[in-house]
């Protein structure tokens, strides 16, 4: 499990824990706080939208006004806790709590755009259709035959409860979100949060201040899904996975005492990219990374940019950081990169029955590197120690390259 789909998924428990905690408080909480706690839920759902705004994160925005919208219409359209919902109430709630799972599965396939911007305003737009049909339908002579429809799904509940259509749609709605999650999931996996609390919202409406505490944390976890986004953004390198130089850095600086150095690059990479193009140059980058990522004796490694890769280790004993960083290079210098023969691909099944057999056989390719090993010395600055792990690395590459060379 990625570190980004782990920092999320605490969150997301930590808040269903709260909620289910929270409800039975939040009786006494309404009586003391709460106008204030609605005047939160407003400043920070208008603290999120300026967010995604700024950083370009146009689902988030889209997230949060959709609780907004959602709160402002249960804590304003339903009746006081205790009074039983009838007519105009239950079809607020009905129709609340079919639309609102759906509006989130259309939100996760809409293309990302600034909250604001032109290409944006389709889903408001929509929104906005949705709530006026759901005011006005209760408003007009269609009611009666629409709400005996609606009705029929409150007598199969029992009176009470979600109808059957709300538990289908928030079931599908989940089940479309965790289909192929993305390569950074943390705002998918944020929109799953938001839509199992708004289905918790719907069911304890009736209790005090339910849909309240899940709007209000409904929002913190997209405020973190924001920041993960972020982080993750400035700090890992997006094609191979791993932490980019910007992290490096920010790791260098909070180290202290001596500690190990290794400058890497892969050899002869632009060879790769002139014969068989970028898509394997990516490939390599890729595979590189994999096999770096295995390092041990507490080695952490970085892409510290083209083709170049940095692994710090905390122990300052040359021999033993010198044999695992060697380790790494013949396990990379053995494994087998398969360059697909795209070209030979059949368009179809069919063809591809004809040409099976005769098909060119996919090339295996083996990378190399060369590596340069610095130890710091007391007092010395960062960028002379990166200097001294270069000149390592350059006299590795003079001496025939897939080799590891010590600083002086």
């Amino acid at each position: 499990m990625s570190l980004a789909r782990l920092m999320l998924i605490l969150p997301l428990l930590l808040c269903l824990i709260l909620f289910a905690t929270g409800v039975p408080r939040m009786a006494g909480w309404m009586a003391d706080s709460g106008t204030l706690l609605v005047v939160v839920l407003g400043a920070g759902g208008a603290l999120l939208l300026v967010l995604a705004q700024v950083f370009n994160q146009g689902r988030i925005g889209h997230m949060a006004l959709l609780v907004l919208a959602s709160f402002a219409l249960q804590h304003y359209g339903l009746p006081a806790p205790g009074v039983a919902y009838s007519g105009p109430a239950y079809w607020l709630l009905f129709w609340l709590a079919l639309l609102l799972p759906l509006n989130i599965v259309l939100i996760r396939w809409l293309p990302e755009y600034r909250p604001w911007s032109v290409g944006a305003l389709s889903w408001p737009v929509l929104l906005l259709v949705q709530l006026v049909l759901v005011w006005a339908v209760p408003r007009s002579p269609l009611f009666v035959d629409a709400y005996s429809w609606v009705q029929s799904w409150q007598l199969q509940a029992g009176g009470g409860g979600l109808p059957l259509p709300a538990w289908m749609s928030a079931t599908l709605a989940a089940g479309i979100l965790l289909t192929r999650l993305p390569r950074q999931p943390d705002t998918v996996l944020a929109m799953l949060g938001v839509l199992l609390l708004q289905a918790l919202a719907f069911y304890f409406a009736a209790s005090a201040g339910a849909p309240l505490l899940a709007a209000l944390l409904s929002l913190l976890l997209l405020l973190v899904a924001l920041l993960i986004h972020n982080h993750q953004l400035a700090f890992v390198d997006e094609l191979t996975g791993i932490p980019g130089r910007r992290a490096l850095l920010n790791d260098l600086r909070h180290r202290h005492g001596r500690y190990t150095l290794v400058m890497a690059d892969i050899d002869h990479f632009k060879s790769f990219n002139d014969t068989h193009g970028h898509d394997v140059g990516d490939d390599v980058l890729r595979l590189v990374a994999s096999q770096l990522r295995l390092v041990g004796g507490g080695g952490k490694v970085f892409r510290y940019g083209g083709e170049e890769f940095t692994l710090v280790f905390g122990s300052d004993d040359l021999k033993e950081v010198t044999a695992e960083v060697d380790r790494l290079r013949e396990s990379i210098a053995v494994y087998p990169l398969v360059v697909r023969n795209k070209a030979g691909r059949p368009a179809d099944n069919r063809s591809g029955k004809q040409q099976r057999g005769r098909q060119p056989k996919d090339k295996v390719l083996h990378v190399t590197m060369s590596f340069g090993v610095a130890l710091r010395q007391p007092g010395e600055e960062i960028e002379m120690l990166m200097k001294r792990a270069d000149k390592a690395l350059y006299k590795a590459k003079q001496n025939g390259r897939n080799r590891v060379e010590r600083a002086r």
